[in-house]
């Protein structure tokens, strides 16, 4: 296994290793993190990664860049691949740098963009709620924002399927639909056996969560790569509830 930092690359470590195709996971995904250091987390989503996919790719290797729908405003229901992008916030700008420059620079690969991923284990906001509805203590969602998942595995299926299959272009990853935060909390309380009564709904404000975090629609249209791939598109429930039923036997790290 070969260890890489994107924030100082030394491309020693490539000596002699040669790649059918490589897929392009490691970021600073955190936006907020984005907004407040742009030219260090820039480095990092940016510079680093391009640096590293021309190396790549003077070398003969394919490439698979997973890029986000922060690349939209979110005001748009269903975006698909053609559809005007315009990022609210510094991540998705620099997402969207990166896609250009695949583009125009020729380099021999695809983007994927993807939803919120959910891994087996509950993180972020749901361990909050999570842990808070164990211990009876309420929590309170979003009715103002929505989630459109995807999960690891789904997520790590079409990026084989693009790199293995040397496509190239924009592909979205994303369900079917969205759910308000409330309501994703709501079925999760219900598919753990959490009293659902202590989920509490309300309006995130921008001291919250700013507006150029919020997306008014979060699902983007996945239908090229269900018809080109034959991947299974599921509706936001359906992905949610997998992924909580994997908690219920799982103890938050």
């Amino acid at each position: 296994m070969l260890s890489f930092d994107l924030e100082r690359p030394d491309f020693g470590v490539l000596d002699g290793s040669r790649f059918r195709w490589a897929a392009f996971c490691a970021a600073i995904t955190n936006m907020r993190a984005c907004e407040r250091a742009p030219d260090l987390t820039r480095n990092v989503n940016v510079e680093g990664t391009l640096a590293l996919m021309r190396r790549l790719a003077e070398a003969g290797t394919h490439l698979v860049f997973l890029s986000s729908a922060q690349v939209f405003d979110g005001e748009t229901p269903m975006p698909d691949e053609s559809a005007t992008v315009g990022p609210k916030n510094a991540y998705g700008c620099q997402k969207l740098e990166v896609e250009r420059a695949l583009t125009n620079e020729g380099l021999p690969g695809a983007v994927l963009r993807v939803t919120k991923v959910f891994g087996r284990r509950p993180v972020g906001v749901f361990i909050e709620w999570y842990e808070n509805l164990r211990k009876g203590v309420t929590a309170v969602a979003a009715t103002n924002m929505t989630v459109a998942p995807v999960t690891g595995a789904q997520v790590a299926d079409a990026v084989i399927r693009l790199g293995s299959g040397g496509e190239r272009g924009v592909w979205h990853l994303s369900s079917s639909d969205e759910l308000p935060y409330y309501q994703a909390a709501v079925l999760m309380a219900d598919i753990c056996g959490l009293p659902r009564d202590l989920v509490l709904g309300e309006d995130v404000t921008e001291a919250q969560v700013p507006a150029n975090f919020r997306h008014r629609y979060a699902a983007i249209d996945a239908r090229k790569l269900a018809l080109a791939h034959g991947v299974a598109i599921s509706s936001a429930g359906q992905v949610l509830t997998d992924v909580f039923s994997s908690f219920r036997d799982t103890s938050p790290a």
